[in-house]
């Protein structure tokens, strides 16, 4: 190895130690969203699954944070095709965009098939969670029965939750999030009578919005 090959095997080396060395080993001690996707993304590495990790559309530091649940396989971007543009709606009536929020799906955009895997679930759980502290709204939207049962480890549903707000914070955040349940769009698409409930939980938003 002549000295320029050495060099070029240092530089290497070096940037692969400063790689390792900013990758956090648990979710609690990400200061930063980025680092916190680039520990999902060293977790998906460990079972030779290489995906770009975005788990946040919209503003990264909105005061109001939706958070949805599951994303479809096919979904370009979290709530998409008819529920994206009811979704888009809604906003708009409060005179919202996606822009103006934060908005989350539990089970990242392209991670469907970990729908199931305890394991990584849990890690989600833990991921979420200091999203959460991350973002650190001042309101807390949430949407979808599966949304329910793990962010808040209750098997409610959103229809018994609705029309109220509620104080929730994570295990590790003091300073706790006005929180309340919102129909997703697929629940109004398939249920259209409850768009009238909808609606008052988006004035009542709206209003705490200073709208």
């Amino acid at each position: 190895m002549n000295l320029e090959e050495f060099q070029i095997k240092k530089n290497q080396d070096d940037t692969n130690n400063q790689t390792d060395e900013g990758i956090i080993n648990s979710p609690s001690k990400a200061t930063s969203i980025a680092q916190l996707e680039d520990f999902l993304k060293n977790e998906l590495s460990k079972l030779n699954i290489y995906k770009p990790i975005n788990l946040v559309e919209g503003g990264e530091n909105s005061r109001i944070l939706f958070f949805f649940g599951k994303c479809d396989i096919t979904d370009k971007k979290i709530i998409d095709k008819a529920n994206g543009e009811l979704f888009d709606k809604m906003l708009s009536s409060i005179k919202l965009d996606r822009k103006q929020i934060s908005l989350v799906s539990y089970i990242p955009r392209g991670l469907d098939e970990f729908d199931n895997n305890n394991k990584m679930i849990s890690t989600l759980q833990l991921v979420n969670y200091r999203l959460i502290e991350l973002i650190n709204p001042k309101y807390l939207i949430i949407m979808s029965n599966y949304c329910i049962k793990m962010l808040l480890a209750a098997d409610l549903s959103s229809m018994s939750l609705r029309g109220k707000w509620f104080d929730f914070n994570t295990p590790n955040d003091v300073i706790p999030k006005k929180c309340r349940v919102l129909y997703e769009p697929s629940l109004l698409i398939n249920n259209p009578e409850l768009k009238k409930d909808a609606w008052e939980d988006l004035k009542e938003i709206k209003k705490q919005l200073g709208g």
